[in-house]
């Protein structure tokens, strides 16, 4: 991504898929169901922490068939051959993040803090994730001491 720009997507009825369905598709899904959007998660198998009752799972491996009609796709799996696939397949009206690799994606999401009336995003433009995360902590830590 060369010229990255931050937006707020409004997701109500769009299309959303996640293809896979271990750790970092937990957490995307999770953060999807927070915003009271329920995506549909193709995975032949689905982490616990994943609320069956939540999503439309498509137990099965990746087809395109799945996405084609899908707005924004998020490609999760455990196979970097897949997730390019699913990359390369995707149409130009769709919004695909790749999870394993950034370069391969035309967007990737920001660490959010939402506090009541408050969005804060952050983002190392994929190069630390693990500073933004530091971060993250330290805001919400600060904030909390605000109200």
């Amino acid at each position: 991504m060369n010229n990255p720009y931050p937006i707020i997507l409004d997701l109500a009825n769009k299309k959303i898929a996640v293809v896979g369905g271990g750790k970092i598709a937990a957490r995307k899904i999770n953060s999807l169901l927070a915003i009271k959007v329920s995506p549909t998660v193709i995975s032949p198998k689905l982490a616990n922490s994943i609320p069956l009752e939540q999503i439309h799972w498509i137990q099965d491996y990746y087809q395109r068939k799945y996405v084609m009609t899908m707005d924004l796709i998020i490609a999760c799996t455990n196979n970097l051959q897949v997730n390019r696939q699913i990359v390369q397949e995707a149409t130009a009206r769709q919004l695909v993040n790749d999870t394993s690799e950034k370069n391969y994606s035309n967007f990737y999401n920001m660490a959010t803090i939402t506090q009541n009336d408050l969005l804060i995003g952050l983002s190392t433009i994929g190069k630390s994730p693990a500073k933004v995360k530091k971060i993250k902590k330290m805001l919400e830590k600060w904030l909390d001491q605000q109200n």
